[in-house]
């Protein structure tokens, strides 16, 4: 089975976690509006909001989906889980996005810019 996600943190080029996506098909990339990033240090989580999620659109096989979720915290639907999966709408059709929803990220620091890239460039100056 195909699905598509939609990655803005770890996952995208670049970034440490990349690799669980070598071999999938990158479709392309997608500002997905109605969330906001915010930084939960090493990594971002996104919530719905009101500004835009700069993301990395894949289309991923079964086994990438299964280490996606483990990756992710992702077991269904639960409250045990750490992030939740969205359906978000893509110019390349709908796709997963990892989504961190609830009280406890409230006083996270916002990702103004919607894009982890430069967020993280702007940690790696202050250090």
């Amino acid at each position: 089975m195909i699905n598509k996600v939609a990655v803005y943190g770890s996952l995208r080029e670049g970034f440490g976690n990349h690799r669980i996506l070598e071999g999938s098909d990158k479709l392309g990339t997608h500002w997905v509006p109605g969330y906001e990033m915010f930084s939960l240090g090493a990594f971002p989580g996104v919530r719905k909001g009101n500004t835009h999620v700069f993301t990395e659109v894949y289309e991923v096989d079964a086994d990438t989906m299964r280490r996606l979720d483990i990756l992710e915290g992702y077991g269904g639907e639960s409250e045990a889980n750490f992030y939740d999966r969205t359906e978000v709408n893509t110019p390349y059709g709908d796709a997963f996005m990892y989504t961190l929803e609830g009280h406890r990220y409230k006083q996270s620091e916002l990702v103004n810019s919607g894009n982890w890239a430069h967020f993280k460039t702007k940690l790696k100056d202050l250090i």
